[in-house]
């Protein structure tokens, strides 16, 4: 940087940034909010239009004002709060200059009284080729929720959109259908805590889908997953709701069941067509801290014995209140390498049974190393982390030393001794 040139009781300071050319200034843009960008016209005539020319479109609330009292927002009026995102989106997009983007991202509180402005910023959108799309309104009522089906219009085909991300809006099966008929490279597809009110078909024989994440979603219909590129999916399971059909490459899954009427059954018909595929698995069973004793007690019948066959899986994560049964899952994945056991919750009564772990760690070992370790730490530990790093050479030990441990452990593996001490 140029030397600094004392002036008066301050120093002058050469400016570089704005000695780049526009394209690079451009891009330095594209990663503000789009508040943010438009700011910087006023440093000088010559960044008056740069902002128009970002890729990156990014509307965001940082105030957080979606943290109201319902009764005082989610309404069908032309509230205060809808009427300034509104305008701020309007303002920015009527200025706009560049032919495409790369992303353009809505993340703040709106509802259904603005999805006449959202139909025009989607048109706005499909005019600009995007490669990327985020809506997220912040709306957590299904009665006051943004109708995606509503603000599609007339939907032209988008060949350049490859990440597709919805979250708290109201959406219908055909919906989803409607984007994956119009975008034919969609990649990645993520639908987070929305409103499904039908049946979902994630389907098409030539469908470019890798990605697929359908999460914390209101859904009474079922989800049919036929994608044969499909690589990674992250999906809500729900008894009898979840099917998979032609999923040749699918390698990397996550299960979140949150209901206790989800069984092994249900389990084993979801994953029947590619257990043998499946590299990555993680799973999460929601119990919370004040359920029943009949509550745990159900999940462990769900992780025990008739845990479909995975015989090439190599990474286990579980996200469960008890450790125990999981000796019955591990004991399914014969070439397990890697294995996380986290706990949603800490027990408020701090006793010291197995809820006090937080996770629970194991590298390179095999299921049977792993399953006698657990048996033993399942009764008698209470640490709050555990890792340990077998060695591959037989007669040897391996000390891991972890802080924060209340007490030693010792873990006994074929060959090898891995003391975990304070």
């Amino acid at each position: 940087m140029e030397k600094q040139k004392k002036a008066g009781l301050g120093f002058r300071v050469a400016d570089k940034i704005s000695e780049l050319p526009d394209d690079i200034i451009c891009i330095v843009l594209s990663f503000l909010s789009s508040r943010d960008a438009t700011s910087t016209s006023v440093l000088s005539p010559r960044w008056l239009d740069l902002w128009k020319h970002v890729t990156n479109l990014n509307f965001f609330d940082p105030s957080n004002n979606h943290i109201l009292v319902k009764s005082e927002r989610e309404n069908d009026s032309w509230n205060s709060e809808t009427c300034k995102h509104v305008k701020m989106v309007n303002s920015a997009l009527e200025s706009h200059q560049a032919l495409s983007l790369k992303q353009f991202r809505i993340s703040f509180y709106v509802n259904k009284s603005a999805q006449s402005a959202i139909i025009k910023w989607l048109k706005f959108v499909w005019s600009r080729q995007v490669k990327r799309l985020d809506l997220n309104f912040w709306c957590d009522s299904r009665e006051h929720a943004v109708v995606l089906g509503d603000s599609l219009g007339e939907m032209r085909p988008m060949k350049y959109l490859e990440n597709l991300s919805v979250k708290m809006m109201k959406i219908s099966g055909e919906d989803i259908s409607l984007f994956l008929r119009n975008c034919p490279f969609l990649r990645k597809l993520n639908i987070t805590t929305s409103f499904l009110t039908s049946e979902v078909h994630i389907s098409g024989a030539t469908l470019a889908l890798e990605d697929l994440q359908i999460i914390g979603c209101s859904l009474r219909e079922s989800i049919n997953i036929c994608a044969p590129n499909l690589t990674i999916v992250c999906v809500d399971a729900r008894p009898g709701k979840l099917w998979f059909k032609n999923v040749p490459r699918l390698a990397v899954a996550t299960f979140e069941i949150r209901s206790p009427r989800y069984t092994m059954h249900d389990f084993a018909s979801a994953l029947s067509c590619f257990t043998s595929q499946l590299h990555k698995l993680t799973l999460t069973l929601i119990s919370h801290p004040n359920d029943d004793d009949d509550d745990v007690l159900i999940w462990q019948k769900f992780l025990g014995k008739g845990f479909p066959q995975l015989p090439n899986l190599k990474e286990l994560i579980v996200n469960h209140s008890c450790l125990l049964p999981v000796t019955h899952v591990i004991s399914a994945c014969p070439r397990l390498q890697y294995f996380v056991f986290k706990f949603p919750y800490i027990d408020k009564e701090g006793t010291t049974d197995s809820r006090r772990f937080k996770r629970l760690e194991f590298k390179g070992s095999c299921s049977g190393n792993i399953i006698q370790s657990i048996r033993y730490i399942s009764e008698n530990g209470a640490f709050q982390q555990i890792k340990t790093h077998s060695m591959s050479v037989d007669n040897r030990k391996g000390i891991c030393r972890q802080v924060e441990l209340e007490f030693q452990v010792e873990l006994r593996y074929k060959g090898i001794t891995c003391g975990l001490v304070c």
